[in-house]
């Protein structure tokens, strides 16, 4: 499954390759806007049953290109996952209990839909490197383990102006290895 999606995204990259090119022909200095979010992140598969609902941080790059819908986008991103008890009734104070972080750096490419309304559609994918971390409480004692993976991920959002400033909402369905995981959030461009 992974290889199939990594090589969805790999053909998708492909075939925008020369339209990206036309574009930045077109294009000498096109402005690079930054932008940070927040929101919440829900584990999904396996994930979701050692760990529980989190919140999820990012800070983005994003290049327009002239002339084009595409857009890049790099990203930096910090995901803690809540705390979920594995199992009880173990005497007092033996709980099991687990929870997960995960930090992020992914490289996209999106889409922006031709709307004439205020809210402008967009979708997005790409491929990042993501360092998970697992822990695991137990009567007073803790184990933690760690790993790096390849992840993918896809998703969308909408644009729209908030005061000044061009906000966004977005969902992103992000798997890397055993983590999968649906992060909503909100954020503004600067």
């Amino acid at each position: 499954m992974m290889k199939r999606a990594i090589v969805c995204v790999a053909a998708a990259a492909i075939a925008f390759v020369p339209s990206l090119s036309q574009a930045q022909r077109r294009s000498a200095a096109q402005p690079l806007h930054f932008g940070i979010g927040a929101g919440v992140a829900m584990p999904m598969s396996d994930w979701s049953d050692v760990v529980g609902t989190g919140f999820h941080l990012e800070g983005i790059g994003t290049k327009n290109l002239s002339g084009s819908p595409v857009f890049l986008r790099g990203e930096a991103a910090f995901t803690m996952f809540g705390s979920k008890t594995l199992a009880t009734g173990l005497g007092a104070g033996n709980d099991w209990k687990s929870s997960g972080n995960q930090i992020a750096g992914m490289f996209d490419v999106g889409y922006n839909f031709v709307s004439t309304s205020s809210v402008k559609p967009y979708v997005l994918g790409g491929l990042g490197l993501h360092h998970s971390t697992m822990k695991v409480d137990f009567g007073g004692s803790s184990a933690s383990d760690s790993k790096d993976d390849l992840g993918v991920n896809v998703g969308g959002g909408m644009r729209f102006k908030m005061g000044g400033r061009v906000a966004y909402l977005e969902a992103r369905y992000i798997s890397a290895g055993d983590v999968k995981s649906l992060p909503i959030g909100f954020g503004v461009e600067f």
